[in-house]
């Protein structure tokens, strides 16, 4: 039971971190106009934010992928339970945070999430594979 809470968890923080990000491209406009500042530094700002955060989330996720997860298999199923939390906080947040009328995405904003989105399962299973220990059949 408690591995099973553990790749929720994992999960749910795998969906968190592309939320953020994806987020933080969508509101461009609204960061713009509370900040005051030009959109082309607010890309530059969140261009930065999003490598940061990818940096430094990377080093979390092998961190507890290797403190968790040591040589199951199931550690992979990862690769598929991200998808439900993810669009479980796309659903909801809009909800609570309702974009306001006249705003609307450009289509390199569109492409660039379609993108994360579809490449997103092949960096877990990156992670999942540095962090899982190499495992020999044989004794020498």
């Amino acid at each position: 039971m408690k591995f099973f809470i553990k790749l929720n968890t994992i999960s749910a923080l795998y969906a968190v971190a592309l939320f953020i990000a994806i987020e933080l491209i969508v509101n461009v406009s609204h960061i713009s106009t509370l900040t005051g500042w030009e959109w082309d530094n607010v890309y530059c700002v969140i261009a930065v934010i999003n490598v940061i955060g990818l940096l430094l989330s990377t080093m979390l996720f092998i961190c507890l992928t290797k403190k968790w997860t040591i040589g199951r298999k199931y550690s992979y199923l990862s690769l598929l339970l991200w998808a439900p939390y993810f669009i479980l906080f796309f659903s909801f947040i809009p909800v609570v945070f309702p974009i306001n009328a006249g705003v609307t995405l450009f289509p390199r904003f569109s492409v660039l999430i379609y993108g994360s989105v579809i490449l997103y399962p092949v960096y877990i299973l990156f992670i999942n594979l540095y962090a899982s220990p190499l495992r020999t059949d044989y004794e020498e």
